[in-house]
């Protein structure tokens, strides 16, 4: 069964295709919401440098990649998409990555300073919120979206090609 706690299962992507590109950038992802969860878990029980120390750590990916991998999909593949469907079929998709941002914010602000105990309750409500929203939202990517590039004409396919593979480079020399 297809469903959002696991991976769509695997495109017949060609190796290096712009399917490929966004399914390896999603696996990468993926793998960071593992972290998120385990987190969440446990988060009120860690101690005040632990607590900053693995908050930073998750916020610093959430901040710094998460959110970027957002911007690119919305200048390249939603617009791609919305040429594909109609305007405004990736209007939810956007209005996702704004709770996600949102919610990437107030965990910030709950996992930052003291970090008191009703604040740490906080914060791993928005972990537990965060990865959820994430694995869903991946997962409806993965599903409707990526098989719906092949469809593309060949100039839009090759330039999509080129902002995605761009994108990627991007982010895999800054960390």
């Amino acid at each position: 069964m297809d469903t959002p706690k696991a991976a769509p299962p695997a495109l017949a992507a060609t190796p290096g295709s712009v399917e490929q590109l966004i399914t390896d950038e999603h696996f990468a992802i993926r793998a960071h919401l593992t972290d998120l969860r385990e987190l969440a878990t446990v988060f009120p029980e860690l101690d005040q440098g632990a607590a900053r120390g693995r908050a930073g750590a998750v916020l610093d990916f959430l901040n710094n990649e998460l959110l970027p991998h957002a911007a690119a999909e919305e200048a390249s593949i939603y617009p791609a998409i919305d040429r594909l469907v109609g305007a405004g079929a990736t209007q939810t998709m956007t209005l996702d990555h704004r709770a996600i941002a949102s919610i990437i914010a107030h965990l910030g602000v709950a996992a930052n300073g003291d970090v008191e105990p009703g604040a740490r309750f906080e914060a791993q409500r928005l972990l537990f919120v965060l990865e959820a929203l994430l694995t869903t939202h991946l997962w409806k990517e993965d599903t409707a979206y990526v098989p719906l590039l092949a469809r593309l004409d060949s100039h839009a396919y090759t330039a999509l090609h080129a902002e995605v593979a761009g994108h990627t480079a991007h982010r895999e020399h800054t960390h």
